[in-house]
Formats: C-alpha cells, sequence, structure tokens
C-alpha cells in the first residue's frame, strides 16, 4: 500500500489530477462506489451514456462529473463552482474499498497540492514588493513553510491511517485547507478559472464526490 500510495501522489505532482486519479483507478480494488450520489472520473473514463453533471473548472482539469448509476433520482443538472457537491453522510457501513480508493485520492490530492505549492513559489519569486522578492517577506516564508509541514503530515496520516474512514476524511479536510492557503499566495491569479488554483477547486471536488465525511456529519 505504501509504494502505491507513493506512485499516486508521485504521478499526480506530475502530470495532475486526471493522471493521478488514473493511476489511483488503476490500482483501486473493484466495489468501491461514492457515498452519495455525484462521481467524478477521468473524463475518458465516464460511463457511456452516464448523466452528465456539469463543471467547467472540472472539465478543464480533464475530469467528469456524472450521476452514479443506480443513483438518478433527482438528478442535479449543473453544480456551481465552488459548491460542487454537500458533503456526503457516511451511513455507518463500513466498505474497505471504498475507505482505501480515498486513501489512494488523498495521495492524488497530495500530489496535486504540492504541485501548486511549487506553482505559489515560482510566482512569488518572480515578484518584489519594496524591492526584495514576495518570497522573502516573513508571512509568506510562514505560510510556505506551513503548507510543507502539513502536506508531511497529511502523508504520514494517510500512511498510518489507511483502514480508519473518519481518520482519512479527516486528512481530506485538512487537505483541502492546505490548498486554500496555498491558493491565498497566488493573489489575485488565484481566482481565475485558466490559473493553476483551479485545481485547489477540483480537487476538493474529487473529495466531495468520493470520501464520506467524519462522523456522519456533511
Amino acid at each position: 500500500m505504501r509504494d502505491t500510495i507513493a506512485r499516486c501522489e508521485t504521478t499526480a505532482h506530475a502530470e495532475g489530477l486526471a493522471a493521478g486519479l488514473t493511476q489511483a483507478l488503476a490500482a483501486a480494488r473493484d466495489g468501491f462506489s461514492p457515498p452519495g450520489r455525484v462521481a467524478a472520473l477521468p473524463a475518458d473514463r465516464v460511463p457511456p451514456g452516464a448523466a452528465a453533471v456539469r463543471n467547467r473548472l472540472a472539465e478543464r482539469e480533464g475530469i467528469g462529473c456524472f450521476v452514479w448509476p443506480g443513483r438518478e433520482a433527482e438528478r442535479p443538472h449543473h453544480v456551481r463552482p465552488g459548491h460542487e457537491t454537500e458533503r456526503p453522510h457516511h451511513d455507518g457501513a463500513s466498505d474497505d474499498t471504498t475507505t482505501e480508493f480515498a486513501v489512494l485520492l488523498g495521495a492524488v490530492r497530495l500530489g496535486a497540492t504540492r504541485r501548486l505549492l511549487e506553482h505559489a513559489v515560482t510566482h512569488l519569486s518572480g515578484r518584489t514588493v519594496g524591492g526584495e522578492p514576495t518570497l522573502r517577506k516573513q508571512l509568506v516564508l510562514g505560510t510556505v513553510a506551513d503548507v510543507m509541514t502539513g502536506v508531511e503530515a497529511a502523508r504520514h496520516a494517510l500512511l498510518t491511517g489507511a483502514s480508519v474512514p473518519d481518520a482519512v476524511a479527516d486528512t481530506h479536510e485538512r487537505l483541502t485547507e492546505l490548498d486554500w492557503e496555498t491558493t491565498k499566495l497566488l493573489g489575485a491569479s488565484g481566482y481565475l478559472a485558466d490559473g493553476p488554483a483551479r485545481t485547489a477547486h477540483v480537487s476538493r471536488l474529487l473529495a466531495d464526490c468520493w470520501v464520506a465525511a467524519p462522523g456522519g456529519t456533511p
């Protein structure tokens, strides 16, 4: 499992969310399913004829959203960016394969977070405030250090808590927080749909689709 987690993280870091998700799917055991109605997969893996749930940010990342077969009732027709899905409730059922996939997805998100942070560092290195590189500002350095520490903590949590659904869900929540902190480093460019910060929104969407909230709360 450790090697598989590392491969998922490495692929997402090098190639992006869609490639990382493809790697996670290849490594996952059969039998997992989303806790809610909406699933998200690489666009080329969406089942033919599936009821699409449009999300333009996900589509630009090569991700397709759709209603999971058998859960078509009350089908949502559109998802607004930033409000992708409600966090699905955990019904108390134990599903090892679904939890395992949530772990692999966490590794994918972890790689994407690292990718986003590296872009933010490069972005800040090319900007100055008062004649000094923005990256050298104490507040900025502190944020970068905090995100790097959070990345290491999340990786450790995925490796040690892989069999505990609530622990995995907590790690996904933390990854979302790290992404938002990283996005702030991009300033105004963090709000551009065509910018790298889009990854943070789509990463959260993936978690919303595939990971049941801890303790059964949304």
